[in-house]
C-alpha cells in the first residue's frame, strides 16, 4: 500500500502543476498532514516547487485540527515575501509547536538574507 498510495500523491501533484486546481493542492496538504513519510516528501516537493501559489493551501492546512510543523518548513522553503508574511501570522499566533517553527524558519530567512547582502 505504502507505494501505491505515494504513487498517488505524485499523480496529484502533477495533475495540480498541470491544472492548477486547488482541490489537488489540497490533498497535497493533506498528505503533509495526514500522509506517511513517502508521502509527506512528495507532497512537500510540489508545495515548495509551487511557491506562492501554494502560501492559500497551506494557510488552510495550518487550521486543520493538528497541522503538521512541516507546513511551516515548507513556508520557510518557499522564502517569498507572502510565505515570510504567514510565518509571521503563524509565529505570533500559531500554537506554541507551530510558532516555534515560524520562528526558526523566520531566523534561517533572516541570516540567509544578511548573508546576500
Amino acid at each position: 500500500m505504502g507505494a501505491a498510495s505515494s504513487a498517488k500523491v505524485l499523480a496529484t501533484g502533477s495533475a495540480w502543476r498541470l491544472t492548477g486546481r486547488a482541490a489537488a493542492g489540497r490533498r497535497l496538504v493533506d498528505a503533509v498532514n495526514q500522509g506517511s513519510e513517502n508521502e509527506q516528501t512528495i507532497a512537500a516537493i510540489f508545495l515548495v516547487k509551487a511557491g506562492d501559489r501554494a502560501v492559500p493551501l497551506i494557510h488552510e492546512g495550518l487550521t486543520a485540527y493538528e497541522p503538521s510543523p512541516t507546513l511551516v518548513e515548507i513556508l520557510g522553503s518557499i522564502g517569498t515575501d507572502t510565505a515570510r508574511l504567514e510565518l509571521q501570522r503563524v509565529a505570533s499566533n500559531g500554537s506554541p509547536d507551530l510558532a516555534q517553527a515560524a520562528q526558526r524558519a523566520l531566523r534561517t530567512l533572516d541570516e540567509i538574507d544578511r548573508s546576500q547582502s
